[in-house]
């Protein structure tokens, strides 16, 4: 095989291993999926509704009979009967030493209703323990979105960051060149470095951010160590309410706090009835056949059945404190749900209105950045035709960058705000999220779609790629600059100022 033939081969190889071993992007529904069946805490709530589960199947093992068998060896020290007499005039034998063996039944009769409620008790304590797990899980995933679109927002932020630190870079070269012929002060260069150098640290302290988001990331996916790699935002239409009143209407039917409480209510009035049943008589059915023998090991088997009444008289007023005692627990329960409906209200009312808020940021943010975008190109013909200073330049400059950070913060904020709403009213699902064509990722709407040529283009169209270094080309480009300035005012100034980049 020729040397050529090998390389190519090699290639081939290397890249089809590579695609093999590539990792897979982690989608946010597909984050939220992977945080319910692998989050440890999740897992130990999971772990309490099976012990309810456990608890409901003793509190009906109650209502059955019980069998036990029981042996035992006694040394008296006086000759005592092995058995019972067993026939008129026969005297049964005695001995000091006798061993038994045999089996007891009980099966209760009637407990006052203590034995039905217990029953139920341990069925509405599971259905609590069940709704604390769903609202674990309506927390734990609306952190995953919040945590997960931090994450985003910072690598989005980090894109920008690093077009703003090349385009500053770039000015900061032209700037050296019209020191050296003698067209700038050393001023503006020191004030552009003191941006660059501000830039700079934005990026390392954003970085720090995005690492942290994605470690917190991990460990609400319940692993440790390892950085995953996100996805960007598929366009989705999560199923919100239309109105705070159907939000309300939905929340007060599903939302798990108040269907907790409102199992814990009904276990209540269980454990009211428990209490009035231990005040009243308790009838067991009891019966047992055993085996005596003594020192001969000749045995005498014997047998019993019977009813067994017991009815407590006196305890100290202990079982009427009880009862009062259930009767508050009912009470508390009650002004618990009233508290609970009045903050359900609330928080959708706070959901609704945050959605809103971001939206209408996100629009006047997008308004915002191309405004900054315009404004910047205008300070930039200005400045390259000697109007005005680096510091109105810089100024616009980092107008701009504000106005795309909030952008992008708006953007994923109405992630967050969806979010929100489903939570409040107990619908938030790891599908929540899943996009109708989970092969589409053009990110949060149209805010962070685009942002790699899009930014690049604004932060390089405040600069040349080559400096003009005589006062002629200066002129002429003084000249140009004003008439580009008068053309492009009565038109788009966003795309003309992305054209007016690239053509740069």
């Amino acid at each position: 095989m020729k040397p050529l033939s090998r390389l190519l081969l090699f290639a081939v190889l290397f890249s089809i291993g590579k695609a093999a071993f590539a990792v897979e992007p982690l989608t946010l529904w597909g984050a939220m999926e992977r945080a319910v069946q692998f989050n440890p805490a999740l897992k130990s709530q999971q772990v309490e509704v099976r012990k309810q589960t456990l608890e409901q199947d003793i509190a009906h093992g109650q209502r059955l009979p019980r069998i036990d068998l029981d042996t035992a060896y006694t040394r008296y020290a006086y000759p005592s009967l092995v058995t019972p007499i067993r026939e008129a005039g026969v005297f049964p034998p005695m001995d000091r030493d006798i061993a038994n063996i045999g089996l007891a039944l009980k099966l209760p009769l009637y407990r006052g209703g203590k034995l039905v409620a217990g029953e139920a008790l341990a069925a509405h304590n599971r259905e609590a323990s069940a709704q604390v797990l769903r609202a674990s899980g309506q927390d734990m995933l609306f952190n995953v979105v919040a945590t997960y679109t931090k994450a985003l927002h910072f690598r989005q932020l980090g894109k920008v960051l690093d077009a703003r630190i090349k385009a500053l870079q770039q000015e900061e070269k032209d700037i050296g060149l019209r020191i050296q012929e003698g067209r700038a002060a050393r001023l503006d260069l020191i004030r552009l470095q003191t941006q660059l150098s501000q830039a700079r640290y934005d990026k390392l302290s954003i970085t720090q951010g995005e690492k942290d988001a994605l470690s917190l990331l991990a460990s609400l996916l319940g692993e440790s160590g390892s950085a995953v790699i996100l996805s960007d935002l598929g366009v989705t239409v999560p199923s919100l309410p239309v109105s705070p009143e159907a939000a309300l209407s939905r929340a007060l039917q599903q939302r798990p706090d108040i269907l907790r409480l409102d199992a814990m209510g009904k276990a209540a009035q269980q454990e009211t009835a428990i209490a009035r049943g231990d005040r009243l008589p308790q009838v067991d059915l009891v019966a047992r056949a055993q085996e005596s023998a003594g020192s001969d090991w000749k045995g005498y088997d014997d047998s019993s059945i019977g009813v067994r009444l017991s009815l407590s008289l006196f305890d100290g007023a202990i079982r009427k404190r009880r009862v009062e005692q259930a009767r508050l627990g009912q009470r508390q329960n009650t002004l618990l749900q009233e508290d609970v409906r009045n903050r359900i209200a609330s928080e959708i009312e706070q959901a609704f209105g945050a959605l809103a808020e971001s939206r209408g940021r996100l629009e006047t943010a997008t308004q915002g950045e191309t405004e900054a975008s315009e404004a910047l190109r205008i300070e930039t013909l200005r400045y390259r035709s000697g109007e005005n200073t680096i510091t109105d330049l810089l100024g616009a400059e980092s107008a701009l960058w504000s106005a795309t950070a909030s952008r992008l913060q708006a953007g994923y904020d109405i992630t967050v705000s969806q979010a929100r709403l489903l939570r409040a009213t107990g619908e938030l699902a790891p599908d929540s999220f899943r996009p109708a064509d989970t092969g589409s990722k053009t990110g949060v709407g149209s805010s962070s779609s685009g942002i790699n040529s899009r930014t690049l283009a604004q932060y390089l169209a405040w600069h040349y790629s080559e400096m003009m270094c005589c006062d002629d080309r200066a002129a002429v480009n003084r000249n140009a600059g004003i008439s580009l300035e008068k053309k492009l005012a009565a038109k788009d100034p966003a795309g003309h100022a992305i054209q007016h980049g690239a053509r740069l």
